[in-house]
């Protein structure tokens, strides 16, 4: 590791299955990597509560698979309201302590899981669940090739190479200008990356996911999937920064509206 950091200037390790290497392990690399780069990003593999391996002595962060279920189980289970998504992402974000939650790595999908676009059979929900990554504490990670909805089963379907000319031809120009954007907002608008949100509910449909988030400064981003099988009417109150199937007020199912207010 010693080797790693200093000679090639590498900012972070990813432990593969973290939970199988012992606590004292992880202790001492938190020392030697941290002396030799104060702000170097240590990440474990480990798919439950990893409260054990966050008090501040191993790891920064853990791959937030729970966040990542969370998000997918809204869509699997259409019986569940926006409040049980609600109950269901602030339990993610009670698990851990705000230090460690600014910095949680998040994802959609990995080198362990089918594709995002395979889990949600629909390019419209996709752009949905990839708003919501965006908007959540932590740190937002895109496996290689989510950034245009690159297809993939189980693993090892899930590990294809990357159709390098097909990208080059323009093939896929348009989602990965989506994703940009979102990532454009995420660096530019810091009510994106705020630990400062609250739901809001709809007393009529109950499958509109509504929450608003504020940065230090005051300043609040409106965020709203239309997760029903009904039109949503929307307010317009300032800049619109993403949308996808918003027309004039109605945001049509599947769709997404984020503003700034």
């Amino acid at each position: 590791m010693e080797y790693w950091v200093k000679n090639y200037d590498i900012d972070g390790l990813r432990l593969d299955v973290a939970n199988e290497v012992s606590h004292r392990f992880c202790k001492e690399l938190r020392r030697l990597t941290k002396a030799i780069k104060p702000d170097f990003y240590l990440l474990g593999e480990i798919w439950h509560d990893a409260m054990t391996w966050l008090t501040g002595d191993e790891f920064d962060a853990v791959m937030n698979y729970p966040l990542a279920t969370s998000i997918a189980d809204f869509w699997l289970y259409p019986e569940k309201t926006s409040y049980d998504f609600e109950c269901s992402i602030n339990h993610n974000f009670t698990m851990y302590m705000q230090q460690t939650n600014n910095v949680l790595f998040n994802l959609l999908d990995s080198h362990d899981t089918n594709r995002l676009i395979d889990k949600v059979k629909d390019i419209d929900i996709f752009y949905q669940q990839l708003a919501l990554l965006f908007t959540m504490p932590g740190s937002p990670c895109i496996y290689y090739g989510t950034e245009f909805a690159m297809e993939g089963s189980y693993d090892p379907d899930c590990r294809r190479c990357m159709p390098w000319e097909e990208i080059a031809s323009g093939m896929f120009a348009e989602k990965i200008e989506k994703t940009k954007l979102l990532i454009s907002l995420r660096k530019s608008n810091n009510a994106f990356k705020s630990k400062h949100f609250h739901f809001i509910e709809d007393k009529e449909d109950k499958r509109i996911i509504h929450f608003i988030k504020t940065d230090e400064d005051h300043k609040q981003v409106e965020v709203i999937l239309n997760c029903s099988e009904q039109e949503h009417k929307i307010e317009r109150k300032g800049n619109e920064l993403f949308s996808l199937l918003a027309v004039d007020t109605i945001l049509k199912p599947k769709g997404v509206y984020i503003q700034q207010i």
